[in-house]
Order: C-alpha cells, then structure tokens, then sequence
C-alpha cells in the first residue's frame, strides 16, 4: 500500500488478489496467524464480496496450516460461501444460456456482461466472482423481440418478494422511467423453485453502454456484440470489450452520488475483476478499443482506482497511454451530470470507509427510481 493501513485491511487486500506473488503470499501467511480482529476481517471480505477469492488464496497457500493458525476457526466459512457462490453461478449460467438461446430463436443476438461472463472468463474457479443478476446486451432496434420473447418464457419485470416467493410487478411509471433515463430495462425476474439456492433468475436487458445515462451507444453496442464469443456455454463480449466495461462500470458507478449512499460506489470486487481480466501482454488493443468505443476516460479511471488500492499491480505504461490531461474527474461525485461533490482523502482509504455517504451532506436517504 502507498501510506499505512490496518493489518485487518492489509490481509483482505492480499487475500482477494487473484494471483498473488510469493512475497505475497508469505505476508499473507504471516497475518493470517497474527492476533487480529477476526470480526473485522470477515466483514470486510463479506461487504466487498470477495470471499470466494479469499477461500482460494487460503486452498492454495495456507489450509495445509490451518490446525495452527490463529485464524483456523473462520477459514471454513469461507469454503462453505464459495461452494454456494459455485452452485449459485451454475444455476444462474445455465438459466442465461437458456434465455440466450430463446433469445436467438427470436432473431436477437446477444452477448453477456459482467457476472457469469466475467466469473468464466478471468477465473480458474466459479465459487470466486459472487453475483446475483444477469446482465446481457442486446441492440436496441431489437428490444421490443427481447421482451416479447422474456415474456413468453414467463419472465416479469418487477422485484422478488421474499415473503411469498414470487415476482412483485413494477409499476408501469418505474418501467418506463427506467428505459427513458438509462442504459437497460428494469430487471426481468422469473422464479426458479427447481433450483437448490437459486430462488429467482434475474435478468437487466442492456441496450446501451452509455452506463448511467439515458444516452444511446447503439454503434458501440453493435461492436461489442460483433465481436462476441463463446464461452462455457454462454455468447459474450470479448476479453478486451469485457475489461473496457468493467472499468466502465466502475467508473461510472463510483461517481454517482446514489451509489455513493448505497455503498455501491467503490467495492473491491470491481477492482479485483480488473486485476483478473488483466493479463494483457500488448496493450495497444486496449488503448485502442476504448477510444473507439469513447470510453478511454472510464478505462483510466478504472485502473487508476486499481492502482490506487493494488499498488504495482496496473503498469505504469498502460496509465501512461490512456492519462487524460484533466484529472479532476477522478475525484467527483455527481448527481446526475452535476458535480455535487469532490473527495478529499485518498482512494485506498476511502474504499474501506462505510462512513464516507456522510461527507456528501443533504439528504442521504437512497433515492427510489421512479418514484414521484
């Protein structure tokens, strides 16, 4: 790290490095036998969702010293949560692969992004990328085919009642604002009662990859799904294009003063999916691709964040290549497209201060979409 943290930070940090190096991992050794606040530790790993990753670095480097490890007692529940992450992903994927197939029969191509695509593609175990929605692309011109077909399939759009397992129907209002104001549909639920965790398959239909927007990408759109792969069953966007979106994802994300009050804005599994889709040798087509595509600002601040938090782990050449002359983005909040705010504090900091919502001021009550 480039200033002081906790040893309870440092070890989070170092357990949800996807591929940790050997001095790495003898600090990860040592800490994992150090008189530490547990308590913290877990609850760290649970909120930035990288538990699953942290249960890997433990099966390769440390479970083989787990009768004598201060730590001994909580390193099972992390197996226990990545074999459910495991079998949640293989429900989920095999649901998503159905609907792509549905989806194609309707004459609409689509690609997958993030979630199953991302858990695949950038690591050698499912049980380490936890995700709980689907989100797949589609071109806009074929949307009204994509949800014709969803419908048939018994797909809703609405949200899960846990109280009697079953879809609540959006209002109409919250449908419509969502698809006038930003880059995909509201969420497309079917309930999954054959499943053995899976309680309900959820679906966000992208039309557009102008995140957070109600703008249109629909070249860009069409791009992504040009160059769309197969993986593991699953139609999704290539290698590259998935490392522009997710640095665009966090970028976008990040700087939304909603998300900020969600605590949504800076989760460490973001990061860590950069650093695994990371494995680059050239990184001309990456700097290339991101300025067509017109996300080469996104791109820098989703590995500069990387940077910020995994230091040495983003090569300095590639920052160099996409550094934007103006940098004061980096530190913005926006409510809408209106900066409302500006960080003051470090990155690596901020990541671990589920206190930061309240430095924005106002109200800090989590707006509901659509609501009048």
């Amino acid at each position: 790290m480039s200033e002081p943290v906790s040893p309870e930070v440092r070890l989070v940090l170092l357990l949800a490095l996807p591929d940790p190096r050997p001095d790495e991992v003898d600090a990860m050794l040592t800490l994992l036998d150090a008189p530490l606040d547990w308590n913290q530790v877990l609850g760290m790993l649970t909120m930035h969702r990288v538990l699953g990753v942290a249960w890997q670095n433990v099966l390769r480097h440390a479970i083989q010293h787990r009768q004598t490890l201060r730590s001994a007692y909580f390193l099972k529940s992390l197996g226990v949560t990545a074999g459910g992450q495991r079998q949640m992903a293989q429900e989920q994927a095999i649901r998503t692969a159905h609907v792509q197939e549905t989806l194609a029969r309707a004459g609409v191509r689509s690609a997958v992004l993030k979630g199953a695509a991302v858990a695949a593609m950038a690591y050698p175990d499912a049980g380490m990328r936890a995700f709980h929605d689907n989100d797949i692309l589609v071109d806009r011109d074929r949307l009204p085919d994509a949800t014709a077909a969803l419908r048939e399939d018994g797909y809703t759009q609405g949200s899960w009642d846990y109280a009697t397992g079953t879809v609540r129907p959006a209002a109409r209002r919250q449908v419509l604002h969502m698809a006038a104001h930003s880059h995909q549909t509201y969420t497309y639920m079917k309930p999954t009662p054959e499943a053995s965790l899976l309680e309900c398959h959820r679906l966000d239909m992208h039309f557009s990859i102008d995140l957070m927007t109600g703008n249109r990408s629909d070249e860009a759109v069409s791009a992504l799904l040009d160059a769309r792969t197969d993986l593991g069953g699953l139609s999704v966007i290539s290698p590259t294009d998935m490392l522009v979106f997710t640095c665009l994802h966090l970028a976008r994300e990040a700087r939304q003063r909603h998300e900020v009050l969600a605590l949504k804005d800076l989760v460490l599994y973001k990061l860590v999916d950069i650093l695994a889709l990371l494995t680059l040798d050239d990184f001309a087509e990456l700097t290339a691709r991101a300025g067509r595509l017109g996300f080469a600002r996104e791109v820098y601040f989703g590995l500069h964040y990387t940077d910020a938090v995994f230091p040495g782990r983003v090569p300095p050449a590639l920052l160099d290549q996409l550094r934007p002359d103006d940098l004061a983005y980096l530190d913005e909040v926006l409510d809408g497209q209106q900066v409302v705010h500006r960080w003051s504090g470090p990155i690596s900091r901020r990541v671990f201060d589920v206190r930061r919502p309240g430095e924005l001021g106002g109200d800090l009550r989590i707006p509901v979409l659509g609501a009048k």
